[in-house]
């Protein structure tokens, strides 16, 4: 790789960290990030050292796991270091709305977990993108589905069993919607009672 200015750096430290945002990890999120998306490839202190434009040079194998990781196609690094634009591989997903009164740091709900988990499904089957994520917003993912018949729609986009859905959600009988363990803490109220 060429010898950038540091002004160059700094301009991609600025890109990096506006892509991170874009990803839907927040302003003080590089740790979470690197741990969700650098999958042990790349530590939080060399995604610090990238956003904040500290250094000028790094190793071929650190920038490619770099562009990876914040989907941007390869020689993205050059052509912003050059003072063009990254070319982003897919488009960022869309930052998850989180009930206002959450904390960013709370726990995916069912209805989160489930959409995760059909997106994924639904790629290794060979869907595209774009077929997913417009399947996802006609069922009203990520909200938790209420109907037997949208278990069943997210059963057969998925080739999963309903069970296999019903257990992702939590819910051992789609009928009562009730969750193994408050099946369970009925069950002693009763016996209690007797």
């Amino acid at each position: 790789m060429d010898t950038y200015p540091r002004d160059a750096w700094e301009r991609l430290g600025r890109a990096l960290e506006r892509r991170r945002g874009e990803l839907g990890y927040g302003f003080r999120q590089r740790g979470r990030f690197t741990r969700e998306r650098g999958a042990g490839k790349i530590s939080v202190k060399t995604i610090s050292r990238l956003e904040k434009g500290e250094r000028g040079s790094y190793p071929e194998s650190t920038i490619g796991a770099v562009e990876a990781i914040y989907q941007w196609a390869p020689g993205s690094f050059d052509s912003v270091l050059r003072g063009g634009e990254p070319d982003p591989m897919v488009a960022a997903p869309q930052p998850r709305k989180r009930n206002p009164i959450t904390t960013e740091g709370a726990p995916l709900t069912a209805g989160e977990r489930l959409t995760s988990w059909v997106y994924v499904r639904m790629r290794q089957l060979g869907h595209g993108d774009d077929e997913i994520h417009e399947f996802i917003a006609a069922e009203g993912l990520p909200l938790e589905p209420t109907t037997l018949s949208a278990i069943q729609r997210l059963a057969q986009a998925t080739g999963a069993s309903l069970a296999e859905v019903l257990a992702l959600l939590g819910v051992e009988d789609i009928n009562t919607r009730q969750s193994p363990q408050l099946a369970d803490d009925k069950e002693k109220d009763t016996a209690g009672k007797a």
